[in-house]
């Protein structure tokens, strides 16, 4: 079973860090490469923190993606932005 960082509020964003990219969708969160996110995108047809968390699930498992769990740190950066610019 795929195990996602759960958040303490619901939000769609996607934040580059270093090399990865921490997707979040709903109330949770996953780290992936880049180009690990434009699989998802391109077996989807939309972009990965639209998706909902059912939908990413899935994507990732047809594509054998197991993604990472982000860090304390990554995710407060996550948080951070959001406080910054809170999606509409």
């Amino acid at each position: 079973m795929r195990r996602h960082r759960r958040m303490r509020r619901r939000m769609r964003r996607r934040m580059i860090i270093g090399g990865a990219v921490i997707v979040a969708v709903g109330a949770s969160a996953v780290k992936m490469s880049q180009s690990e996110v434009q699989q998802v995108e391109q077996h989807t047809g939309m972009k990965a923190e639209d998706l909902s968390e059912e939908q990413l699930d899935a994507a990732m498992s047809d594509l054998g993606i197991e993604g990472q769990e982000p860090t304390d740190q990554e995710v407060a950066a996550l948080e951070a932005e959001e406080d910054k610019n809170p999606s509409v």
